[in-house]
């Protein structure tokens, strides 16, 4: 069955499974409430509903420096900046806006997965398929586990022990305790549920079709790279990686596979300045900005080549927008100092994008936008691409920085202009580290940013430390106070910050039992 074909198939189970698992949440909870699971396919169908997972909140990418905020866009755009968005950007100690809630959609996962995990030894079927099962519910648990301690929790350095972490849910009881563990608590189980996750043996490619949507071997061996990076184990991360490789190293030529839309799709076309000086402006978009969920978009994104499990960060603002210091490193190691010799920069960076949602006589405020499914949807998931910089970021520290980057080598030939490519050189161990430091940057902003920025202020490593700053108005819950004078906000790499402020709504529910993050 054509990929195409198979994702309508798909998207109509989906809608039936995502009207039972919403009768199923919205009743009462009651010790008499009761909805009886008695197959693997039953279990095995609510794994398949990949809208009920694929979707990560962006508060993480909002609070990394490669999201730009400027007095400009608050003065360009009618409603100026959105005060929720702040929050995240200025690193705020309390956090009140819905639209970013990372807590409750990481525990949306959980639930399900605890729903397979306790049904599974009930319920009939192959043995192999309910194993199968068993393993991909860790493997849910355990991503989304890790996502949530990245977020709300410090970074586990081994000295911090009894530093909060986050809930450990291990059930679909309402009456299990929402108390949060403490870090070495919440790293043992996160661990756990991966060592379940890596029994899974089941290719990515079926039936002609990566099945991106499900857990495969090189999806879970992709997140177990990642996972191992951010703990500093750097021979599991290499480990891991060299397993996706093995398997899979397909990269998508930006080459000969990328393309725009054609002009004026998508509201491309602004006409602005009308009363002094009258311009149009049309916008160029990538062919993957396609409207998610649509006839087309989950295709475009099942079928991204280099991708593993298919997770994207979500921004409902539809403005994802690039700071300074992210559009200034797309000029870095490219030919001619030219950012559109990146073809990532070309195809992603979207000029005079505010345009769409800022003024536009007078235009005030011009300026790029990142773009890459629709306006609001960036890769998040494990890619062939982020496995081969995790190998290429080891061999560098490891003293290997040479074959570093030869690594990276076909990865940037997938990304740089043809006409223009020369092989990139590194003079020392720490040019080679901050180089492929800097191509992760390029190949996945936003998305893991805010990961790199915590693993890389605590690995003992001074080179690459990385101090926040942002100038910006004062404001409170509900305003901006342009007004008033401009301050400067600073996160320094051990600031409390790095773990966010979960939500006052999630405090609410725990009635007292889930503890604030402490800032002072």
């Amino acid at each position: 069955m054509k990929l195409r074909n198979m994702i309508y198939l798909l998207l109509a189970i989906t809608g039936i499974l995502c009207v039972a698992c919403d009768k199923f949440l919205n009743v009462e909870p009651s010790k008499n409430t009761q909805k009886v699971i008695t197959t693997a396919e039953q279990l095995d169908a609510l794994l398949a509903s990949y809208s009920n997972f694929a979707l990560e909140q962006s508060g993480m990418a909002l609070a990394s420096d490669d999201y730009g905020i400027t007095i400009e866009a608050q003065a360009g755009y009618p409603n100026g900046i959105d005060p929720g968005i702040l929050e995240f950007a200025l690193w705020n100690d309390g956090c009140s806006e819905l639209y970013y809630n990372g807590w409750s959609t990481e525990y949306g996962k959980i639930y399900y997965a605890n729903l397979v995990l306790s049904n599974i030894d009930r319920v009939s079927g192959v043995q192999e398929h309910k194993d199968y099962l068993r393993a991909e519910a860790h493997f849910i648990r355990a991503y989304s586990m890790f996502n949530l301690a990245i977020q709300y929790a410090l970074y586990y350095d081994g000295s911090n022990v009894d530093e909060p972490g986050i809930t450990l849910k291990q059930s679909v009881s309402f009456e299990e305790s929402v108390e949060r563990a403490n870090l070495k608590e919440t790293w043992d189980f996160i661990d756990a549920d991966l060592q379940e996750a890596l029994k899974i043996r089941r290719t990515l490619e079926q039936d002609g079709v990566n099945r991106v949507w499900r857990a495969t071997t090189a999806g879970v061996h992709g997140f177990a790279a990642r996972y191992y990076l951010y703990r500093g184990d750097l021979d599991n991360a290499l480990k891991y990686a060299e397993a996706v490789l093995e398997e899979i190293s397909t990269l998508k030529d930006f080459n000969t596979s990328m393309s725009y839309l054609p002009d004026g799709s998508w509201g491309a076309v602004h006409e602005i300045n009308q009363s002094t000086d009258p311009e149009t402006i049309v916008l160029k978009f990538p062919y993957t900005c396609k409207q998610m969920f649509g006839t087309n978009g989950w295709t475009e994104f099942f079928e991204w080549d280099e991708l593993l499990y298919a997770r994207y960060v979500h921004n409902p603002n539809w403005n994802w927008c690039p700071s300074r210091g992210l559009l200034d490193n797309f000029a870095k190691d490219v030919p001619a100092g030219d950012p559109m010799n990146d073809l990532r920069y070309e195809y992603f960076i979207v000029e005079d994008f505010s345009l769409r949602m800022a003024y536009t006589d007078p235009a005030i405020y011009r300026f790029p936008g990142y773009i890459q499914f629709y306006f609001d949807n960036i890769i998040s998931g494990p890619t062939v691409a982020e496995s081969m910089l995790i190998k290429a970021e080891v061999q560098a520290r490891n003293g290997e920085w040479r074959q570093a980057m030869d690594t990276m080598d076909p990865l940037r030939r997938a990304r740089i202009k043809a006409s223009v490519y020369t092989k990139l050189e590194a003079s020392s161990q720490n040019d080679a580290v901050m180089k492929v430091l800097q191509e992760r940057r390029r190949e996945m902003p936003f998305a893991l940013r805010w990961y790199d920025l915590k693993r890389l202020n605590n690995n003992g490593d001074s080179f690459d430390d990385v101090t926040v700053t942002r100038t910006f108005y004062p404001y409170n819950v509900s305003t901006v106070l342009s007004s008033e004078p401009v301050r400067t906000y600073t996160l320094e790499p051990d600031s409390r910050h790095y773990a966010m402020p979960i939500h006052a709504q999630e405090l609410n529910l725990g009635k007292g039992v889930i503890v604030q993050n402490k800032y002072l």
